[in-house]
């Protein structure tokens, strides 16, 4: 009998558990509201409030339908709360909530919501306002953001305050997402607002979900990417970008179209950690992709000013410094378009003269110690920015950017029949930073590649070869032959230059140089009437408009320049030719950009009518002043007035006939100076003879 009794009490017993549990699924727990909202509060270690309108299972398909839900944040950030739901649906599975109390990311089945507002904040410690648990606030947990099988919002707001990656975005959004999201029921349109890494963002998205966006480093599997259009503005710079992402707080995953334009690269490369130079206004068509804390930039087509180029580019985030690798190429290279990033002004039409000429911006030079690079350079064609020179060709060279010291390794190019080959290097760890050049070049046709030795009717000489027809016309000069002049300088110019300098500028590097640079033209030809005219030989000048100007065959022409503490002083600078030798002598300061020089013409020939003196340059390098020496033309004016009162009329023209020195104290007769050999070359052989120019 007491057996049957404990029988019945139980079978009692479980029919009214079964009866309470059916009444309680049936009513939707009501009563368990307050215990609910304890027990969540006492789990995620912070306050939790549920709406009176509440209805709850707990069985079968466990939910939660409430009329306001609200989280406060977690890990003791300061924000007003995680969450703030109106009308939310959600529902879970009681293994999901029991792996998440032992550590595992938070995982819910649905989650719907009329209104949703999420405060997604990091502090300088690490502190999420996402991470829960009592543990978290001595010892924040490295989780990721909720899991969610179905998320639909129809307005929800996100704010994101990252400091560690200096986010601040205010994100508006509408649409839904989840694992057990139909694909048709897939996706938001977003607007962001606000900053990432100090860049002010203001841009319109589609995304086919936020949560794989918006997810920071995750211990389990990633969360898959998912599609994403980005179209709007990055600060100054216009932003295109179609393709898919994920996880943008943590470990950034990315890859599409990218289509970029605005006002200067430097304030893209900013935000990514790219040491880009100051340029002009830039359209950029590219396809990015990052993976691992590795940058991949393939540039189809990249417009900087007048430049157009591409390249392929993988910037490592992984070392310290961020490393660069990759090529640059294209069809044209512009240093106008680099001229901010070696500290050449900008100017516009409008703008004045300057007082100085030698570009005064001084360099970034920290920057050069924040990433480390190899770029290989492959460019048709590098424009110097002036009509007066051809631009050089097929630009080669190897840009190596390691410890704060930036090298241009084996640079090679050609023009107008010419190769030019050399390196450069700057150090930025010395104060002030270091500079070197050493270059080499040889047979470069001058007319063809200095477009500004041609008169203003004569043909253009093609810059890719050494014109044929200024190679006839020098050879017609020197076997006597005459035709018009193509060039008032023509011949094969080859020389060296090896110099070094410091500074924190263009201008304050060039005002310290030491050094020495070297030209010798062969095979040339100068201008009868640029000859005369240098030597104010007036009657032959006149002769020369009357019946046409000629170029006169050049016996050499050396220019041998010391450079000194930013002084250049001609060590020997002399164009010769059978009817006049033309010697320059004094300075240039390049540190307060002052001229001091001196051309001497001494005439070979008997000229009627000269008023041969010395010409000089003086002023500046922006303000040239061009002048005579008129102490020894005074004294040729006395002479003749004193010899026309004497004898005659005729006497007076006497002081201003110059009989010539023909070719004694020949210039071209002494051998020309060593080129200066760059470091570790070996000297030439002492038997090897030297051609004369």
């Amino acid at each position: 009998m007491a057996g049957s009794r404990v029988w019945r009490w139980s079978a009692a017993f479980l029919t009214a558990t079964l009866l309470l549990l059916a009444l309680g699924e049936a009513s939707g727990w009501p009563f368990l509201r307050r215990p609910m909202q304890q027990a969540l509060a006492s789990a995620a270690g912070v306050p939790v409030s549920l709406d009176p309108a509440f209805r709850m299972r707990l069985l079968w398909r466990p939910m939660l339908q409430v009329d306001h839900l609200n989280i406060a944040s977690g890990a003791g950030v300061d924000a007003p709360y995680l969450l703030d739901a109106r009308r939310l649906d959600m529902g879970w599975r009681w293994l999901d909530l029991w792996q998440w109390r032992r550590g595992a990311p938070l995982r819910l089945q649905r989650l719907h919501a009329d209104r949703l507002q999420v405060h997604l904040v990091r502090d300088q410690d690490g502190r999420a306002s996402w991470q829960f648990g009592r543990a978290v606030v001595s010892q924040p947990r490295d989780e990721g953001l909720p899991r969610v099988g179905s998320l639909r919002v129809h307005d929800g707001q996100i704010r994101i305050d990252d400091v560690l990656t200096q986010t601040r975005l205010q994100v508006v959004l509408q649409g839904g997402e989840g694992e057990q999201a139909a694909p048709q029921a897939t996706g938001y349109r977003m607007s962001v607002d606000g900053s990432y890494r100090g860049l002010p963002l203001a841009l319109k998205l589609q995304s086919g979900g936020a949560l794989p966006l918006l997810q920071g480093p995750q211990r389990d599997a990633p969360v898959a990417d998912v599609p994403l259009r980005i179209e709007g503005q990055a600060g100054a710079t216009r932003l295109l970008f179609d393709g898919s992402a994920g996880a943008l707080l943590g470990d950034r995953r990315l890859q599409g179209a990218l289509r970029l334009r605005g006002p200067s690269l430097a304030q893209v490369g900013s935000p990514l950690g790219l040491v880009l130079p100051q340029t002009p206004p830039f359209d950029l068509k590219a396809q990015l992709s990052h993976a691992s804390g590795v940058w991949h930039l393939q540039a189809e087509r990249g417009a900087i000013g007048s430049s157009l180029l591409n390249g392929d580019f993988r910037l490592d985030t992984r070392t310290q410094p961020p490393r660069l690798q990759g090529r640059l190429g294209g069809r044209r290279l512009s240093l106008a378009d680099l001229g901010p990033a070696v500290g050449v002004p900008q100017r516009s039409a409008a703008s004045g003269p300057r007082e100085r000429v030698l570009p005064q911006r001084r360099f970034d030079l920290p920057t050069l110690r924040d990433m480390d690079a190899d770029v290989r350079v492959a460019v048709d064609e590098l424009d110097f920015g002036s009509d007066a020179l051809n631009p050089l060709l097929d630009l080669r060279t190897q840009l190596r950017l390691q410890g704060g010291v930036l090298q241009m390794q084996e640079m090679r190019a050609h023009v107008a029949g010419g190769r030019f080959r050399g390196t450069t290097v700057l150090d930025a760890n010395v104060e002030p930073a270091r500079w070197s050049v050493d270059v080499r070049f040889g047979t470069v046709d001058i007319a063809g590649w200095v477009a500004g030795l041609r008169p203003d009717n004569a043909a253009s000489a093609p810059a890719r070869q050494n014109s044929p027809a200024l190679q006839q016309q020098r050879r017609q000069a020197r076997s006597g032959a005459e035709q018009p002049v193509q060039s008032y300088l023509t011949g094969a110019l080859s020389g060296a230059v090896k110099a070094s300098g410091r500074g924190r500028s263009v201008a304050e590097i060039l005002g310290s140089l030491d050094g020495r640079a070297q030209l010798m033209l062969r095979e040339g030809t100068l201008s009868h009437l640029a000859t005369e005219a240098a030597g104010l030989d007036v009657a032959e000048a006149l002769g020369v408009l009357v019946s046409g100007d000629r170029p006169l065959p050049l016996r050499c022409a050396w220019l041998d320049l010391a450079l000194q503490d930013g002084v250049v002083q001609p060590q020997r600078a002399v164009l010769d030719n059978d009817d006049t030798e033309l010697r320059v002598t004094g300075t240039v300061n390049l540190r307060d950009e002052s001229l001091a020089l001196r051309l001497v013409a001494r005439p070979k020939d008997i000229s009627p009518f000269t008023l041969r003196t010395p010409v000089t340059l003086g002023g500046t390098l922006a303000s040239p002043d061009v002048g005579i020496e008129t102490g020894r033309l005074a004294g040729k004016a006395l002479g003749a007035v004193a010899l026309g009162a004497a004898i005659g009329p005729l006497a007076a023209l006497l002081p201003f006939v110059d009989l010539g020195v023909g070719n004694e104290n020949d210039a071209c007769a002494a051998k020309p100076p060593a080129p200066p050999r760059p470091a570790g070359a070996a000297p030439p052989a002492a038997s090897a003879p030297r051609a004369r120019p």
